[in-house]
């Protein structure tokens, strides 16, 4: 089999959805169909019909289908693609059927299956390593993925997600106040009495979260990080401001928290216009840019991509110590301990950040301007590991070596 006869079916997010997911179908399926007959299936992102894309199909998701296993199905029919890849989670079950012939009990969609799977709970979820076995070839993007999955004897491959190291990129420091002063065009206030605007000389933390769910990304407690920060550091007051990257009422009502913390003064977040339109990735590098420092202590992650970009932006960032986080996060910034750990629906744990600790890292940042520079030079050599040309290397062996494994081999060739 040639390479352009080998047919891939990756179904995640849409490449044009500005989320973690879509963001690395991006850097993966237009690189993939340059070699090879790849095509996207969208569980979110596309609906109506098919779309040709730079000469990529994308497929949308059946009405009713949660998790495109049965859109995924009816293309298996009639496309009939050699592998099917997810990034999606897979703790639910929707990739695998009950088989009672197999060793296991279960047996996947497509029997060659390769979900990417983000280890976010420690440990792994029962659910997670049920559907894992089952797979042809699991591949995680962190290492602490690697030891989850290697406690419970199987075999996983480590490729990590990429960044656009080329739109992704440190500006100069004109430039970076410039990108302070424009949030101010781009943004809305939190407070209409009291409308405090972003200079180029102010002290600025970014966040870059999805407001999808309650408690996860964790909005409430940076705020509450920043309110003992300004409480304690009162002299701070005149010159910090934070710029949250949201849809701003969603799962959490941002500015309503901001206003009952009484730090709704020192806010702005991105207006809903700009968000149904899109954030280019060419505006997001701005906004990083536009950050002195950047805030991510989400409550679990199985690799977070806010912080690879903030790190190829050249800005350090203020993270948890959980999971997979440490790996993204070296000496290029702070690691906040978790405060304490809960057991989620999924029956693993997952972290709630110290906001103490989080004021006391937001304080180390303020005063210590030298010190967040170094970090920043540190985190976009950090990132350049991360190219996609590096990342799709690796997927590129993937399939070359599914290729050779499947193809017919004429009888001169094989070994007895």
């Amino acid at each position: 089999m040639e390479q352009k006869d080998f047919k891939i079916a990756l179904m995640s997010n849409a490449p044009f959805s500005p989320s973690g997911y879509g963001v690395q179908s991006q850097g993966m399926i237009f690189d993939w169909a340059k070699t090879y007959n790849a095509r996207m299936i969208c569980n979110y992102g596309l609906e109506g019909s098919k779309l040709g894309l730079n000469n990529v199909i994308h497929y949308p998701k059946l009405p009713g289908d949660n998790h495109g296993s049965k859109t995924s199905a009816l293309i298996f029919a009639n496309w009939n693609p050699h592998i099917f890849i997810t990034l999606y989670d897979i703790w639910m079950g929707a990739y695998i059927h009950d088989n009672p012939n197999s060793p296991i009990g279960v047996s996947p969609i497509h029997p060659y299956w390769i979900p990417i799977v983000m280890v976010d709970h420690d440990p792994i979820p029962e659910g997670t390593l049920i559907s894992a076995k089952a797979a042809y070839k699991v591949v995680t993007p962190s290492l602490f993925g690697i030891e989850q999955f290697k406690k419970h004897d199987i075999d996983a491959q480590l490729i990590p997600f990429g960044v656009d190291v080329d739109t992704f990129k440190p500006l100069t420091e004109e430039e970076r106040g410039e990108c302070k002063e424009k949030l101010n065009n781009r943004s809305l206030v939190f407070n209409l009495q009291k409308n405090t605007t972003i200079t180029k000389d102010d002290f600025l933390i970014v966040m870059n979260s999805a407001n999808k769910d309650p408690y996860r990304k964790d909005f409430p407690r940076a705020l509450t990080a920043l309110q003992i920060f300004l409480q304690n550091n009162p002299d701070a007051q005149k010159d910090t401001r934070m710029y949250i990257h949201s849809w701003m009422r969603q799962s959490r009502d941002i500015p309503h928290c901001a206003k009952v913390l009484y730090v709704d003064q020192y806010c702005r977040g991105t207006a809903d216009y700009h968000n149904l339109c899109g954030v280019p990735p060419q505006i997001l590098n701005e906004i990083y840019n536009a950050g002195d420092v950047f805030l991510h202590t989400s409550q679990g992650g199985g690799f977070e991509i806010p912080l690879l970009e903030a790190s190829s932006a050249g800005v350090p960032s203020i993270a948890q110590d959980f999971v997979g986080f440490k790996e993204l996060i070296r000496d290029h910034g702070w690691l906040i301990k978790p405060k304490t750990k809960y057991f989620t629906q999924l029956d693993g744990l997952q972290a709630i950040a110290d906001e103490y600790e989080i004021a006391d890292a937001i304080e180390d940042a303020y005063n210590h301007p030298d010190k967040r520079k170094k970090m920043g030079n540190k985190a976009r050599k950090f990132a350049l590991n991360f190219k996609w040309s590096i990342i799709n290397r690796e997927w590129h062996k993937v399939f070359d070596e599914i290729i050779d494994e499947i193809s017919y081999k004429p009888l001169s060739v094989r070994q007895l």
